[in-house]
């Protein structure tokens, strides 16, 4: 408990140091496309673990807002989860800037304990420049149907 208390700060802390910084530079002339491959870190809640991942951005959609992203979850704590999930979201990204916006859901399936389940995540997030030339993402994953509940994560696409 202590430690994800700890993680959840720290992630909330470099959100706030980023949000500062990144207003106070001169925007870089053109911001990441978020398609590559990216890396992910982060905590959940219920159960409570530490979260590593990794995604893969396909390719633009109708009208360069919709993005399909597989991707894979592993969490270890309070029980340790893998999970896959397919993310359909529609973005919104200000061309040029690097911020924007996204939110979707996505069909996850999760196994645990020898167990498995089949469920569904709501994913919400933002786009900043924090890594110049990077595109990074912070976003919350809302589970519902025996995936995990909340999660926070914080991914760099390269």
């Amino acid at each position: 408990m202590r430690l994800i208390r700890i993680s959840t700060r720290a992630i909330c802390a470099v959100g706030m140091l980023a949000a500062i910084s990144a207003s106070a530079q001169e925007p870089a002339p053109t911001g990441h496309s978020g398609q590559g491959f990216g890396v992910k870190a982060g905590v959940g809640f219920d159960p409570e673990q530490i979260v590593l991942g990794a995604q893969f951005s396909l390719g633009r959609a109708a009208l360069r807002l919709l993005r399909v992203i597989p991707n894979v979850h592993l969490g270890f704590g309070d029980e340790t989860t893998w999970d896959f999930n397919v993310d359909f979201l529609a973005r919104i990204i200000f061309e040029g800037k690097g911020y924007g916006a996204y939110a979707g859901v996505a069909p996850t399936y999760t196994i645990y304990d020898g167990d498995n389940d089949f469920g569904g995540t709501w994913v919400v997030g933002g786009q900043l420049p924090l890594v110049r030339g990077r595109a990074t993402n912070v976003e919350a994953r809302f589970g519902f149907s025996g995936t995990p509940a909340i999660r926070l994560l914080v991914a760099l696409v390269f």
